[in-house]
């Protein structure tokens, strides 16, 4: 019986040990504002928030200055302070205080030391605060300055002027004595680094890339040999890259830069890297062997990638307008060459193009946050498996790549407040794995820890809270009748996915795989139905609703309802390759496909297909195809396109031979267009009576112009 027991015993407790971790994300709401820094107990720093008594500086600077608005001219207001703010991993203000004079001062970069030291660098309007120690306590010409604080917030250990070459400070980063080191664009318009003594009194170098093209430093580390690894972006074709390094010429109008000092500000190496488009660095670290991390963004459908990493070819995403947007790569110790380098499926607008945020483990594991869209590759790990809600384009994203550049962990994140999530601004892991996060929305920060599952767990299926047009993969603010349309989600469908083939009268099926896709309650044709992705069409019937009820149900599950506002017009265009370019599915005036091999002619007619115009009149059915003549959009509908300048359409309406839904579209190629690819993006009007109204997505596509 005891053995019996004793193995019972066992068996339970290696039952218990197997159970995976669930995945797991809770949030909190800071008063703060702006990018933050974390140290290893979790505490976070910001430029911006409430100022506590007892603080270094509780009172403000003084001073007037002057806000420009563009209806009554200059506008006086107190002049801003930079500040320093510290919140516990709670959400509770441990201190904040101030550090200005009379004239216009901010904080820009943010490092703290290992006990808690807070060391910030910004810009100045002048008449700066600076200590009796500082190395450059008085100046009528410098820009930029430099300040240590105490780990309680009391006192300002030094604040100092940085050298008047320094015209902004981006990014500041600090080695194990606590010497600082400060980058940005000098008044010429060259990168530099300042290096600044750990007590303030002394710049220890102060070290400008030389060249004929403009260039600026955007972020900086420093490794364990208190070298200093510096990432910018040049347009100079004579940057001084050194012999042996990975790129030695630049490929496109701008690249990034990586460079590395030695501690007496010699340059180690520096090197190129980039395609033939536009490369940025958002973020640069190092690791313990020296390997250096840098992540951003790129226009460059030829950044150089490494195979076998999480996206080695470049992915357009239909809700982007030119650009993959992000990447991360890792170089090695001596800028020669690439140990991993993969595109990173992101946002190429807004606040944040590109990878925003960045850190690295002991183990050489990267997490990576910044803004993304629908179709994100997060994993069945994540604590938010679907996009989030309402009338939300963008979601933040965090995505953990293993010491390989592989994809290990992707999360959505937010919305929070039924809004946009607009910028992802701080990243950390902690030693248990899980990941702090601080990102912004409609309202101040907000600060979130997650866990992603551990092996053998998987996220319960969603429905994401939206309504997509199925051209640009966007929400439009809400839907229109007869549009193509995208819901996304996890495990909604079959897990490979299933395209529509038309039954015996040519009608889409309301069915498709144990799928059914509800409007107000009734069924829709589904044109694909995969696990995480349908396409539907919305019923002509809309026309004249102010909300609409969406569901899914599969093989007798449902998911929803989400509710959506019926707008007037939402439109998106085709594109010819999707998630390859933002081409459009375009035929030139003599019916030939358009594209880089074959453009249009300035002043000649290209026919594009859209979606989201509203029916036609008269009106096709829904789940069967365009009526078979020219035929317009409903009576007030006005389709045109914007680039700048708003063009009518020469044609828009039935689509014939289509599917019910979309919309034939025929532009005339502008005398101002530029050659090459055309940016262009659609525009709607509906005039009723003496009232109008317009709508303009911020989605477009290209067509190759001659």
């Amino acid at each position: 019986m005891t053995v019996r027991l004793i193995a019972a015993i066992l068996t339970w407790a290696a039952v218990l040990q197997a159970q995976p971790t669930p995945a797991s994300i809770t949030t909190i709401d800071l008063p703060t504002f702006g990018a933050a820094v974390f140290d290893a107990a979790g505490n976070s720093y910001y430029g911006s928030g409430p100022v506590t008594p007892g603080a270094a500086q509780t009172q403000p600077g003084g001073g007037t200055c002057y806000l420009a608005t563009g209806f009554i001219g200059p506008v006086p207001e107190p002049c801003p302070d930079a500040q320093i703010v510290k919140v516990d991993p709670d959400g509770n203000v441990v201190y904040g205080t101030r550090l200005g004079g009379p004239t216009a001062d901010s904080a820009s970069g943010l490092a703290v030391d290992s006990l808690g030291n807070v060391f910030v660098t910004g810009s100045t309007g002048g008449s700066f605060p600076t200590t009796s120690n500082a190395a450059v306590p008085v100046s009528t010409t410098a820009k930029a300055f430099a300040a240590r604080l105490s780990a309680d917030g009391s006192t300002f250990v030094y604040s100092t002027y940085l050298p008047d070459t320094a015209a902004t400070a981006t990014s500041i980063a600090l080695d194990a004595q606590d010497n600082a080191y400060i980058t940005g664009q000098t008044a010429s318009g060259r990168p530099y680094v300042i290096k600044v003594s750990a007590d303030g009194s002394a710049i220890l170098y102060n070290v400008t890339f030389a060249s004929s093209g403009l260039g600026s430093a955007n972020a900086i580390a420093v490794d364990a040999a208190g070298n200093a690894i510096v990432a910018g972006q040049t347009s100079a074709p004579d940057f001084p890259v050194t012999s042996g390094a990975f790129q030695s010429s630049l490929a496109g109008a701008q690249n990034l830069f990586l460079a590395k000092l030695d501690p007496a500000g010699h340059v180690v190496f520096s090197t190129y890297l980039g395609g033939s488009g536009t490369d940025s660095p958002a973020a640069v670290e190092t690791d313990s062997a020296g390997n250096i991390y840098v992540a951003g963004f790129t226009s460059s459908l030829d950044f150089p990638t490494t195979p076998g990493t999480f996206q080695p070819s470049p992915i357009v995403p239909a809700w982007n307008n030119s650009s993959p947007a992000g990447f991360a790569a890792k170089v090695n110790p001596s800028g020669s060459a690439l140990m991993w380098s993969t595109y990173v499926m992101s946002s190429d607008g807004g606040l944040q193009p590109g990878v925003a945020a960045m850190t690295v483990t002991g183990s050489g594991d990267v997490y990576l946050g910044g803004l993304t869209g629908a179709g994100f590759p997060v994993t069945p790990s994540a604590p938010q498996v679907c996009f989030g809600g309402l009338s939300n384009r963008t979601n933040g994203f965090i995505a953990h790549l293993n010491s390989q550049g592989g994809l290990a962990d992707a999360t959505y994140l937010g919305p929070h407040l039924a809004a946009d999530v607009n910028s992802v601004s701080g990243l950390s892991v902690a030693a248990d794995g899980s990941v702090r996060v601080v990102w912004h929305d409609a309202g101040n920060d907000v600060l979130s820890r997650l866990q992603f599952g551990s092996d053998g767990w998987t996220a319960p299926a969603c429905l994401s809270g939206n309504v997509l047009n199925a051209a640009t993969q966007s929400a439009n603010n809400g839907v229109t009748a007869g549009e193509l349309i995208t819901l996304m989600g996890f495990g909604i469908g079959p897990d490979t996915g299933v395209a529509y083939q038309p039954d015996a009268q040519g009608q889409i099926p309301r069915q498709l795989a144990g799928v059914q896709v509800l409007f107000d309650g009734a069924p829709v044709p589904v044109l694909y139905a995969g696990s995480r992705q349908i396409n539907a069409i919305a019923p002509v019937e809309l026309l004249g609703k102010m909300t609409t009820s969406v569901a899914v149900t599969y093989n007798g599950q449902q998911f929803g309802p989400i509710q959506a506002p019926v707008i007037f017009g939402s439109p998106g265009i085709f594109r010819l390759q999707i998630g390859k370019s933002s081409q459009a599915v375009a035929w030139n005036q003599d019916q030939t496909l358009n594209g880089p091999s074959n453009p249009a002619a300035r002043g000649s007619v290209v026919t594009i297909w859209t979606t989201g115009y509203g029916p036609t009149d008269p009106s096709c059915t829904t789940g069967g195809l365009n009526v078979p003549q020219a035929s317009g959009l409903s009576p007030g509908m006005v389709a045109q396109i914007f680039d700048g300048r708003v063009y009518k359409a020469v044609y828009a309406g039935s689509a014939p031979g289509l599917v019910c839904g979309v919309v034939q579209e025929d532009i005339q190629v502008p005398a101002s267009a530029g050659t090459g690819n055309y940016l262009f993006f659609p525009w709607v009007e509906l005039v009723q009576g003496n009232s109008t109204m317009t709508y303009q997505p911020p989605i477009g596509a290209t067509i190759a112009v001659k």
